[in-house]
């Protein structure tokens, strides 16, 4: 457990770099971020490159024994290369370019911009890869970030081209699973194919193009293969040199959802993953079983340790302010992410900047650099972490409850989202949070990945699935598992066309059901009543008949009233549940608790509102977290003695919490 800060060495005067070192180790920050936007400081002029105020930079910090997470700069190339090599530049939807002057503005596809970005990674990864200074690297910088991922440009129009003739064979093949004949869309070669940029219907109907479902989903695969591909060869030229771990800083579920990469695959290439954690600011405010659920996600893509890479530190956004962190925040936000799996915590940014986009993003220190309150609370965390080290290695939350999360289900669902106010992710943040609301960690899988160590597995709006998803998904129930499909499982192909089997298509005969009609719940709202309560459904429900499964719920007004919403069917040793509607979120709490209990799990040990219990281990030894996210003091009941390792106190029968106090817990001996 430890914590560090993202450094800009170039944004300030060489003598103000002692006074920050000296001020980083006094408050225990052991690890920075350096040089992911300094491209034109490397190469300021084409084939002219100066790397002396790097090599200045890692031996400073290096003596002061801070170590270095090293970036390479592609985030941003410079205005004498896109002056040179516009074909670089992105286009938008319209195929206008993404000019100069912000980030991100390179093509994916461009293999000139890959050339330039492997020379210049390849003289940083050569002339670094024995500093002593240096533990890991960082390649690029938020990939994908602002609808950065989808690019349509010519480069990437003749690559998909090639993309989609390796994947169909012929055009015959394509014409067929596209369904071509649907509005006179027939290809005769794969030169004739399109990428979906904005066509005549875009802007016209909510919520869609209007283009081919098939084709975007295709196009969504091609883009996120892009990206990974072009990752792919800034780890391959950093491997030649270094054997140190490497990573790239992800995004939470929301931009996540805009950013358009499968981040399971993209992980793969990853040693470990890191994410960017913005709580309070200028876009909003998170929630904090959804920062949770981000972590769920973060420890899932490789089931192991993450760094929070950027870690808000103070007021910010960048053309407006979200509010200054209240006093405790700081604190308790890190311990989140510590509770939930992350061992490094990376806050953003050491200092605020005067100058550029970003200059109202304040990050420790305010623009003045004098030591402030947010320095003194991180201080005390980094105390706080340098202790809890001799007890502690990484912390992993003990998860037996899964939610399958589909990259492909939720791409179709944002080219076709079925009903009004029906989002993807949304639907999954509703299962999971009533779990969090009881202290039960849950992981998120693929629907390919192991599952046996899962008690219970969700699986909401799974809306297509592998041949090796659908067989693993059968040897898990038929094996003992318990899994619940939602409405809107199981209906489309892996190429986005809808089946025609009977709904739940691939999972009808494991659920046990056929549904008979639905109801997309436009303006109105049905009443339930089952295992769950009573429940009210605001998007959309399925009217079910069991075919082998039984009954668990009914629908209790409307045209259906009487007619079954939710199932179970015994398959194998394992039972198959199915919901064919939303619920509230008591009701939704209320189902929880029956599957889970169904399942085996202590359910609804904790039931403090606002309170997240988090049980962790290291694998030797436990810490149970317990983290007050509300602005006034509550009092917990615990089952038993613990100490609490921060305080060494000993908690007998209950533990009070201050406003936004943390407790890390340990049973008694």
């Amino acid at each position: 457990m430890r914590i560090g800060a993202d450094y800009y060495p170039e944004h300030w005067e060489k003598e103000r770099w002692k006074t920050d070192a000296e001020m980083m180790v006094k408050a225990n920050i052991k690890v920075i971020r350096i040089g992911e936007f300094a491209w034109s400081l490397y190469e300021p002029e084409e084939g002219k490159y100066e790397f002396d105020w790097m090599d200045e930079a890692l031996d400073f910090f290096g003596k002061y024994g801070i170590k270095v997470v090293m970036c390479t700069p592609s985030a941003t190339p410079p205005k004498w290369m896109i002056d040179k090599y516009p074909d670089i530049l992105q286009n938008d939807i319209h195929g206008n370019p993404k000019l100069f002057g912000t980030r991100k503005h390179y093509c994916f596809n461009s293999e000139t911009y890959r050339e330039k970005t492997k020379k210049l990674n390849t003289l940083i990864a050569k002339r670094y890869a024995k500093h002593p200074a240096i533990e890991a690297w960082q390649v690029d910088n938020e990939l994908g970030w602002s609808n950065t991922t989808r690019c349509y440009c010519k480069s990437c129009e003749n690559r998909f081209r090639n993309w989609l003739k390796e994947k169909y064979g012929t055009i015959d093949n394509l014409n067929k699973t596209y369904g071509t004949t649907f509005w006179s869309q027939i290809y005769r070669s794969f030169d004739e194919l399109i990428i979906p940029k904005a066509g005549a219907c875009y802007d016209t109907c909510h919520d869609t193009q209007g283009q081919n479902p098939a084709l975007l989903l295709d196009y969504y695969l091609f883009c996120s293969d892009s990206v990974i591909d072009f990752t792919k060869e800034s780890v391959k030229t950093i491997r030649e040199y270094s054997d140190l771990p490497i990573t790239s800083n992800l995004l939470d579920a929301a931009i996540n959802s805009g950013t358009g990469i499968d981040y399971f695959k993209l992980s793969k290439e990853f040693d470990f993953v890191t994410w960017d954690n913005y709580i309070e600011f200028q876009w909003g405010k998170a929630k904090p079983e959804t920062v949770s659920r981000d972590h769920a996600l973060l420890r899932s893509y490789k089931k192991k340790p993450f760094w929070v890479m950027e870690q808000q530190s103070g007021p910010c956004g960048w053309s407006k302010m979200g509010p200054t962190p209240t006093p405790g925040k700081l604190r308790l936000w890190t311990y989140q992410s510590v509770a939930n799996g992350a061992d490094t915590v990376v806050y953003f940014r050491w200092r605020a900047c005067p100058f550029g986009t970003e200059e109202l993003w304040h990050g420790i220190l305010n623009h003045d650099g004098k030591p402030n309150r947010r320095y003194a609370e991180i201080s005390q965390v980094g105390a706080e972490m340098e202790e809890l080290s001799k007890s502690y290695q990484a912390l992993m939350p003990r998860a037996r409850v899964a939610i399958i999360k589909s990259f492909d289900s939720e791409w179709s669902q944002s080219i076709h989202r079925q009903v009004e106010g029906l989002y993807y992710d949304s639907l999954l943040l509703d299962y999971y949070r009533p779990f969090w609301n009881m202290g039960i960690p849950v992981d998120f899988v693929t629907a390919e990945e192991e599952l046996d160590g899962y008690d219970l597995v969700l699986a909401p709006m799974l809306m297509m699935v592998s041949d090796e998803g659908k067989k693993n998904i059968e040897s898990y129930a038929q094996a003992g598992g318990k899994i619940l499909f939602s409405f809107r499982s199981g209906i489309k192909d892996m190429y986005n066309n809808m089946l025609t089997e009977t709904v739940p298509g691939v999972f009808a005969d494991l659920a046990g059901v056929e549904v008979e009609d639905y109801d997309p719940l436009l303006e109105k709202t049905t009443a339930a009543s089952g295992v769950f309560g009573n429940g009210t459904a605001h998007m959309w429900c399925d009217i079910v008949k069991p075919v082998t499964a039984k009954i668990l719920g009914r629908y209790t007004s409307d045209f259906y009233a009487g007619e079954a919403c939710m199932t179970v069917n015994q398959t194998g040793k394992g039972e198959v549940y199915y919901l064919g509607c939303d619920l509230d979120e008591k009701a939704m709490k209320m189902l929880a608790v029956y599957l889970g209990r169904k399942a085996g799990i202590d359910m609804d040990l904790y039931k403090v509102d606002g309170v997240e219990v988090v049980d962790a281990t290291d694998g030797t030894n436990d810490a149970l977290f317990i983290l007050n996210y509300n602005d006034h003091s509550v009092i917990v009941s615990m089952e038993q003695s613990y100490e609490n390792m921060i305080t060494h106190e000993t908690v007998e029968n209950v533990v009070e919490l201050k406003p936004y106090d943390v407790a890390i817990l340990k049973e008694a001996n």
